[in-house]
């Protein structure tokens, strides 16, 4: 059995990882936490580096009682598990890296937007828009079931936090650090991720000692949804072979 830990991404919350939470708690003990900011922490203030989002998973991971794990991340949520993996390295026993990449730098038009939505609504969710709508992130072959799915999950952050998270996005460079991360790591990209390409998770793979690739096809920004099938198999066959035990 192994410990493991879901990160969601910028302006969402842990119901992203709500069907691997499903899945994986059958075998294994699973944390999916939300950020300040985000999901049921939705009054607190958001965290506008990524050093400080790792020191919330230590100690989120401490309240729960666990040591180490497989951390497992999804876009934004993988630059904190990498920087959890490099600043914290004794709490991670293997890593996951979805839809994600080493450098993060957010589109201007995208920052100026967050602003001001943050200047207008704060510390509340500014309804059901997003920046990003998820038809733009997704693959246009994805069922109209799955568009809905995610557009009931996603965005469920303060405006604040949205902001702070794009922020921390836009300061985050690892590149020369990738291959300091000696824990075993699966990177999951997209097949036509236009937010996280392909050439992301190579890179990372590449750069990270040993590490496993996989590229879900077709899939956009969210291959644990829109690959479920595949994605959860690829992610339990690197439990089993490389980080089967947690602590």
């Amino acid at each position: 059995m192994a410990a493991i830990v879901f990160i969601h991404g910028a302006g969402d919350s842990a119901a992203v990882w709500e069907r691997q939470s499903a899945a994986f708690s059958k075998r294994h003990r699973v944390l999916a936490l939300d950020l300040p900011g985000h999901g049921a922490r939705l009054s607190e203030n958001g965290l506008d580096r990524h050093e400080k989002n790792a020191a919330e998973v230590c100690r989120l991971m401490d309240q729960h009682g666990i040591g180490s794990a497989v951390v497992a991340g999804h876009s934004m949520g993988g630059a904190v598990a990498l920087t959890l993996a490099l600043g914290y390295a004794r709490r991670v026993h293997a890593l996951v890296l979805v839809a994600t990449g080493a450098r993060m730098k957010m589109r201007p038009d995208f920052l100026e937007q967050a602003k001001a939505s943050a200047e207008k609504f704060g510390n509340t969710m500014p309804g059901s828009t997003h920046i990003i709508p998820v038809e733009q992130m997704v693959h246009p072959s994805m069922s109209a079931e799955i568009v809905q799915w995610l557009k009931t999950r996603t965005g469920q952050a303060s405006a604040q936090a949205t902001y702070a998270d794009f922020q921390a996005n836009n300061n985050f460079d690892v590149m020369p650090r990738l291959a300091e991360i000696k824990v075993p790591t699966l990177v999951v990209g997209g097949s036509d991720d236009r937010m996280a390409p392909q050439k992301f998770a190579e890179f990372l793979a590449n750069a990270i000692a040993g590490a496993q690739l996989e590229i879900l096809t077709p899939s956009g920004h969210y291959p644990q949804v829109e690959q479920e099938a595949s994605f959860n198999r690829c992610f339990e066959t690197f439990l089993e072979g490389k980080a089967a035990a947690s602590e």
